[in-house]
């Protein structure tokens, strides 16, 4: 009996992780819009060379297309429908974690669903690169030296 009750433990702990994710590190964020409440990988798993030519596709240039491939892994897990609900109340979606600030914004969809389109979410990616730079995205920013120095696969 023991041992099926520790059993529904473990499972329910690992339900709890596998489902509601981890929040970020906020340890030196407490302005950083990444600071998370609530995280959700969820969705088609990307393949890291399909991931590649989205981005190839959206104008990034070649030598910042690892770079990249390697923001989206930090930032989504490469999960086309990842979630984040950032404590200032924004919300953060997709491949490369797009902000609801970009909503409707040049190259970004105006919907939510349209951000959970992995192609839709690189155009958009694309226009957040082009007007902050990589530093838009936190996963950038902790893993700097990793993803200034990835390889594709």
């Amino acid at each position: 009996m023991k041992l099926k009750t520790l059993m529904a433990a473990s499972l329910s702990l690992f339900a709890l992780f596998a489902f509601a994710g981890c929040a970020a590190d906020t340890e030196g964020d407490e302005g950083d819009t990444a600071t998370s409440e609530d995280k959700l990988l969820a969705g088609r798993k990307v393949p890291e060379s399909e991931v590649a030519e989205l981005l190839r596709d959206a104008g990034f240039p070649e030598d910042v297309v690892p770079t990249m491939v390697c923001t989206a892994k930090w930032e989504s897990s490469f999960f086309e429908r990842a979630y984040n609900k950032n404590k200032n109340g924004s919300k953060d979606y997709g491949l490369f974690q797009i902000n609801s600030v970009h909503l409707g914004d040049e190259n970004c969809p105006t919907t939510i669903e349209g951000l959970y389109t992995a192609s839709k979410n690189a155009q958009c990616a694309f226009n957040v690169y082009s007007n902050e730079g990589l530093t838009a995205w936190v996963g950038y920013k902790k893993h700097k030296t990793e993803c200034n120095n990835y390889k594709l696969k």
